[in-house]
C-alpha cells in the first residue's frame, strides 16, 4: 500500500512539473513586461494615486514634466482633467505570472519643483515615501503601509490602521494631522519652531525628550509659544516627538 502511495505521489510531481513547464513555455511573453512603463505629462495642480498594494515614492524634480515610472503586477491607468492627473490599476488587465520580483515593483512619481493644490495617496499595504513636496493639501492613506514624509512643508493629513508614520517637518503648517489607529509614529520638529501638539490616544502614550518625559493619554504640548497647532491621533501605537 506504501508503495503505491509513493508511485502515485511521485506521478502528480511529474505531472506538475511537466505541465507547468509546458504554460511557461506557451505563455505571452509580452505578459512579462507589460505592467512596467514610464509616461510623461505637463504640469497640473491636482494630482491622485489610487493603488491597492503598490509602494509609492514621490520625488523633487528638476524637469519640467511630470514623469512616472512603475512596474507592477497590474497595468496603470491615466486620466488627465481639467489641470488634474489620476492614476489607479486598470481595471481591464492580465495578471502577469513572470512579471518579476515583488520587490521590484513601485510607482515612482517625479514632481517638478513647484507649489501644487492638491496631491492625494491611497494605497492598501504599500509604502509611501514622500520627499519635499509644496502642496497646499497632501492627503495619504494606507491600511497597512507605512508612511514617510522628509523635509515637510504642505499641510497634510496622514492616516493609517496599522502602518508606521514618520514625519520630519522642515517647515510646520498649522491644521496637519497624523493618525494612526495601532501603528507607531514619530514627527521631528524645525529646531526653534512655535509649534503644539495636541496628542490624543485611547491606551498610546507619547515619548519626547522636548519636554522630558513619557506621558499617557491625551493632552497638548507646546513650545516656543504654541502658534502652529498640528494634530496626532494614535489610538493604541506610540508618538514619538523630536
Amino acid at each position: 500500500m506504501e508503495k503505491k502511495i509513493n508511485k502515485l505521489l511521485a506521478v502528480t510531481l511529474i505531472g506538475a512539473l511537466f505541465f507547468g513547464g509546458i504554460a511557461f513555455l506557451l505563455r505571452n511573453s509580452k505578459h512579462d513586461t507589460v505592467s512596467q512603463g514610464e509616461n510623461y505629462f505637463d504640469i497640473c495642480d491636482y494630482i491622485e494615486i489610487d493603488l491597492q498594494s503598490l509602494d509609492v515614492t514621490v520625488i523633487p524634480s528638476s524637469d519640467d514634466e511630470i514623469r512616472v515610472s512603475y512596474k507592477n503586477a497590474l497595468p496603470l491607468a491615466f486620466e488627465l482633467g481639467d489641470n488634474s492627473l489620476s492614476i489607479t490599476e486598470s481595471k481591464d488587465f492580465v495578471v502577469s505570472l513572470f512579471a518579476g520580483s515583488e520587490s521590484e515593483f513601485g510607482l515612482y512619481l517625479f514632481l517638478p519643483n513647484r507649489s501644487y493644490r492638491e496631491l492625494s495617496i491611497t494605497t492598501g499595504t504599500g509604502n509611501v515615501k514622500i520627499g519635499r513636496v509644496d502642496s497646499e493639501r497632501m492627503n495619504v492613506l494606507t491600511e497597512t503601509g507605512d508612511i514617510v514624509c522628509e523635509d515637510m512643508v504642505s499641510l497634510s493629513r496622514l492616516t493609517t490602521t496599522d502602518g508606521y508614520i514618520s514625519v520630519n517637518f522642515e517647515a510646520v503648517m498649522s491644521g496637519t494631522e497624523i493618525l494612526s489607529r495601532r501603528g507607531d509614529a514619530e514627527i521631528t520638529l524645525p529646531d526653534n519652531g512655535s509649534t503644539a501638539v495636541d496628542f490624543r490616544t485611547e491606551e498610546g502614550e507619547c515619548v519626547t525628550d522636548l519636554w522630558a518625559g513619557q506621558f499617557y493619554g491625551s493632552h497638548v504640548y507646546s513650545m516656543n509659544g504654541g502658534d502652529k497647532l498640528i494634530y496626532a491621533t494614535v489610538e493604541r501605537g506610540s508618538l514619538t516627538i523630536k
